[in-house]
């Protein structure tokens, strides 16, 4: 696995399907998806749940409110790629991003 991509989620169901969709329509695919609903109190964990049913890429944590950061730790905890890649939940990326990344660390090389 090339990326962990770790998006922290509280109070966000506006938006969180088109980021979820977003990650899944990359062209590059060697990556895990990994939602960290972060204790929120609306829609979140349960859209978070039915989108890791449809696609084994997505794994989902369920913890307490703990804050942005607290989110973030928890993720990488349960990350298993080369590279972390972090997006938040209100954001949405380009269908290549996880592929030019992927061209960057092959003519780079870095840590």
């Amino acid at each position: 696995m090339l990326f962990s991509v770790i998006v922290p989620i509280y109070n966000i169901e506006k938006y969180l399907p088109r980021c979820i969709e977003s990650m899944l329509s990359q062209s590059f695919s060697d990556f895990e998806l990994i939602l960290v609903d972060d204790g929120s109190p609306d829609r979140c964990p349960a859209i978070c749940d039915e989108y890791a049913e449809k696609d084994e890429r997505i794994k989902v944590i369920h913890k307490q409110n703990g804050g942005l950061v607290s989110a973030r730790q928890a993720g990488i905890k349960e990350a298993v790629g080369e590279y972390v890649f972090h997006l938040d939940g209100d954001d949405a990326i380009c269908d290549d991003a996880l592929e030019s990344a992927y061209q960057i660390i092959r003519e780079m090389h870095p840590d």
